[in-house]
């Protein structure tokens, strides 16, 4: 369990940091309905990072019953998540096979000053690992939601 939790902790850092750019996101999406999708999807992180946080506590570590409507609540944020997560990393093997799509979109951001090209590739690679770590979470969390099924109360 050691292992889960220091994954929680990486996965709940995002998270929290995810909550601010979902806070500002869905402000811009009043402007721009187009963004809707992604502000859904990383809202669905956040509350994902949430309730697991709140299943690991309550149910893995104090053996407390919770109530079958937090489950749900975190089933159903957990496939918000997993797709975040898999956009995250296909976007990134998509990044990583064709390195010059890198330049036409470096071309295309309208900027006083260049933005780096290794800037983008860290962050990349950044984000990369951290969605890979959040599908990992993701997966481990579905395996201790059935291993402990029977502290889920209607």
């Amino acid at each position: 369990m050691f292992l889960y939790r220091l994954l929680s902790f990486f996965v709940n850092f995002f998270c929290a940091f995810l909550a601010v750019i979902t806070f500002f996101g869905i402000l811009l999406a009043f402007g721009n309905p187009a963004l809707l999708l992604q502000v859904f999807l990383t809202g669905c992180t956040v509350l994902y990072g949430w309730f697991a946080n709140r299943f690991f506590t309550y149910v893995v570590i104090g053996r407390q019953h919770i109530r079958k409507k937090q489950k749900d609540w975190l089933q159903v944020n957990a496939i918000g998540a997993i797709i975040f997560s898999i956009l995250g990393i296909v976007n990134f093997i998509y990044l990583f096979s064709n390195p010059h799509s890198l330049d036409e979109l470096l071309k295309q951001i309208p900027a006083s000053q260049p933005v780096p090209k290794t800037l983008l590739l860290n962050v990349s690679i950044g984000l990369f690992v951290l969605c890979s770590l959040l599908f990992i979470h993701i997966i481990w969390t579905y395996i201790l939601v059935r291993k402990h099924k029977e502290y889920f109360d209607n």
